[in-house]
């Protein structure tokens, strides 16, 4: 079995970019990003938000009422 020692040429010699460094190029890159993203127009955007808001509602009232007959069917079954 052989051991590899680490040579200590120029590759080894170079240090990598700093944090502060990297996280200023990924703050540019991010900026970059955010600049190609097509963004909905404000009916879209609005006619979207409606939709789960009444998603949302509808659910949470259709949970509620399978929560309340739970409720209801565990009481009849304690009685019983």
């Amino acid at each position: 079995m052989s051991t590899r020692t680490k040579s200590k040429g120029k590759a080894s010699e170079r240090e990598s970019p700093s944090r502060l460094a990297s996280l200023k190029q990924l703050f540019r890159d991010t900026k970059n990003e955010i600049k190609k993203v097509t963004w909905p127009d404000r009916e879209t955007t609005r006619n979207l938000t409606i939709v789960v808001i009444a998603l949302a509602t509808v659910l949470g009232a259709l949970l509620g009422g399978v929560d309340a007959l739970f409720v209801r069917l565990w009481e009849a079954l304690r009685a019983f």
